[in-house]
C-alpha cells in the first residue's frame, strides 16, 4: 500500500514563529521518517504567517512531498459578512434584511439548509463554517480526491469541517488537538477585557494577575468538542491532563499522549546573560508579561538592582509595551540560538490557555533550565531542584529568579540536566514511536 498522507495546517509554519508551527513541523517530520509522502494543505483565511513561494520552497525543502494554500476570494468574504449578520441578528424573522432574507443569499454558497442553522446557535459550531466556508470545503475535497491519501492528520477542531468523516471512513483520520479550542477561546475573551492600553503593568488591573483567575471562573469545554474528536481513529494530546480528560469524555477515538518534542541542541551555553523569555503571539503571553513586569519584577530588583530580563516575540496585536528597568525589549528573532548560548536561564510566568508550553521545551532543549508557575510547568518535562523551579506564586518566582541568578553553577547544573531531560524523554523519536504505534493498527 502506498504511504501518502494528507496533513492540514491553518497557518504557514515557516518561519516557526509559536509552538503550533514547530509541532506541526515536527509531526512532518515524523510521517517522512515512517515512509509516508507528505501533503500538506493550508489556508491564507487563517494563517498568521503570510504565505508566498518561498514558503512553499522552504516546506519542500524539509521533505513536504506537495503544497495545496487555499486562496481567500473576494466571495469568501462576502459568504462570511452576510454569515456574520445572519448569526447576529436579532430582527424578526419576516423582516426584509432579517433572518430569512439573510438565508437565501446564503443559500447562494450552496451549504445545506441544516449547516446554516446550526451557525445560529449560541456562539455557532466549534467547527464552523467562519473556519471553513463551502468554497474552501470543495476545494479541500478536490484535494483529497487529487492526492488520495491513506492518512490525515488534522490540526484543532475548528477546522474539522473540511472533513467528510462517513466517506473517508477507509481513511486513518488522527486529529493533533494541540489546543481545546473551545476553552482556548473562551479564556482569551476573558482576557481582553482586562488588558491595559498601553500595555504597562501599573495599568493592569490585579484580578487578572491572579494565579488563580481562570480556575476562580470555573472554565469547562463543552461535549461538542468531544464529539468532534470521536470523529476521529485517533486524537492526539500534547499533555497528560489533557488526555486523560478526554478519554473521560470520548468513546471511539484512541487517545495518544504526544508532549512536543524536540531535539536537543548542544550549544556552548555560558549561562552569563540575561534570562530569557519568549512572548508567542498569544493573549496568554501578554497575560504572562504583565504577570512578571507587575508581580515578580519589584521583588527581584530589591535584592538584585542590576537584574535585567530579555524580552523577545511579538506582542500579538498590541503595541509593545513602553521601555523600563529591568526588562529589555528585543522583538520577534528568527532564530534564538545565540541568545539561548547566553541566556542564564529561561522563566515562564504563563497560568492560563490549553496544551503545553512548547517554549519550555525549546528552552530546556538548548540547555536553560526554566523557572516556571506550577501550571504551566506541570504540562512540561520540567522536574522541580531538577532541570528547573516551579512557583506556586509570584513571591516564589521572585525568589527562584533571585536564587538562579546568584548561582552560576546552579544554572549550569540544571540546564545540562534539562537537556538530557529532552534527549531522553521529548526528542523527535517519540514522535515517530508514537505515529507508528496509530498507523501500524
Amino acid at each position: 500500500m502506498d504511504k501518502r498522507a494528507l496533513v492540514f495546517f491553518p497557518h504557514n509554519p515557516l518561519p516557526p514563529r509559536t509552538g503550533a508551527h514547530q509541532r506541526c513541523l515536527e509531526v512532518m517530520a515524523g510521517l517522512k521518517a515512517l515512509g509516508y509522502a507528505v501533503t500538506f494543505t493550508s489556508s491564507t483565511l487563517s494563517s498568521t504567517n503570510a504565505w508566498d513561494s518561498s514558503s512553499v520552497e522552504g516546506l519542500k525543502a524539509l521533505g513536504v512531498h506537495d503544497v495545496h494554500v487555499y486562496e481567500a476570494t473576494a466571495a469568501d468574504e462576502e459568504f462570511l459578512a452576510l454569515l456574520n449578520q445572519f448569526t447576529s441578528t436579532r430582527r424578526k424573522l419576516l423582516h426584509p434584511r432579517g433572518s430569512i432574507y439573510l438565508l437565501r443569499r446564503l443559500l447562494r454558497y450552496a451549504p445545506t439548509l441544516a449547516a446554516l442553522l446550526r451557525e445560529a446557535g449560541a456562539g455557532g459550531p466549534i467547527n464552523s463554517l467562519r473556519y471553513t466556508p463551502p468554497a474552501m470545503r470543495r476545494w479541500f475535497g478536490k484535494v483529497l480526491e487529487d492526492a488520495q491519501p491513506r492518512v490525515i492528520v488534522m490540526n484543532y477542531a475548528h477546522w474539522d469541517g473540511l472533513l467528510d468523516h462517513k466517506k473517508l471512513a477507509p481513511v486513518v483520520r488522527i486529529i493533533d488537538t494541540l489546543d481545546l479550542v473551545s476553552i482556548n477561546a473562551r479564556m482569551q475573551q476573558l482576557v481582553v477585557p482586562y488588558l491595559p492600553a498601553p500595555l504597562a503593568a501599573e495599568l493592569t488591573p490585579d484580578e487578572i494577575l491572579d494565579e488563580k483567575f481562570f480556575e476562580k471562573l470555573g472554565v469547562r469545554v463543552p461535549e461538542e468538542e468531544f464529539r468532534i474528536f470521536d470523529s476521529y481513529d485517533h486524537t492526539i494530546a500534547i499533555s497528560s491532563k489533557e488526555a486523560e480528560l478526554i478519554k473521560r469524555h470520548t468513546h471511539r477515538t484512541k487517545v495518544s499522549w504526544l508532549p512536543v518534542t524536540f531535539e536537543p541542541r548542544y550549544i556552548s551555553n555560558t549561562y552569563a546573560g540575561s534570562p530569557l523569555f519568549a512572548v508567542g503571539p498569544n493573549l496568554f503571553n501578554l497575560q504572562g508579561y504583565l504577570y512578571f513586569a507587575k508581580k515578580v519584577l519589584p521583588a527581584v530588583r530589591r535584592s538584585i538592582p542590576s537584574f535585567s530580563l530579555r524580552v523577545t516575540g511579538s506582542f500579538y496585536n498590541h503595541a509593545p509595551p513602553s521601555p523600563s528597568d529591568g526588562i529589555i525589549l528585543g522583538g520577534f528573532v528568527p532564530d534564538l540560538k545565540i541568545i539561548y548560548e547566553t541566556a542564564g536561564f529561561f522563566v515562564c510566568p504563563v497560568f492560563g490557555g490549553t496544551g503545553q508550553q512548547i517554549k519550555i521545551v525549546e528552552a530546556m532543549a538548548h540547555g536553560l533550565p526554566v523557572v516556571a508557575l506550577r501550571f504551566a510547568a506541570e504540562r512540561s518535562p520540567i522536574k522541580h531542584e531538577v532541570n528547573g523551579l516551579v512557583a506556586d506564586d509570584a513571591p516564589e518566582f521572585a525568589a527562584h529568579v533571585v536564587r538562579l541568578w546568584n548561582d552560576p553553577a546552579l544554572r549550569r547544573r540544571m540546564g545540562e540536566a534539562a537537556r538530557e531531560t529532552i534527549a531522553q524523554e521529548a526528542s523527535h523519536t517519540r514522535t515517530i514511536e508514537t505515529l507508528a504505534s496509530m498507523l501500524d493498527h
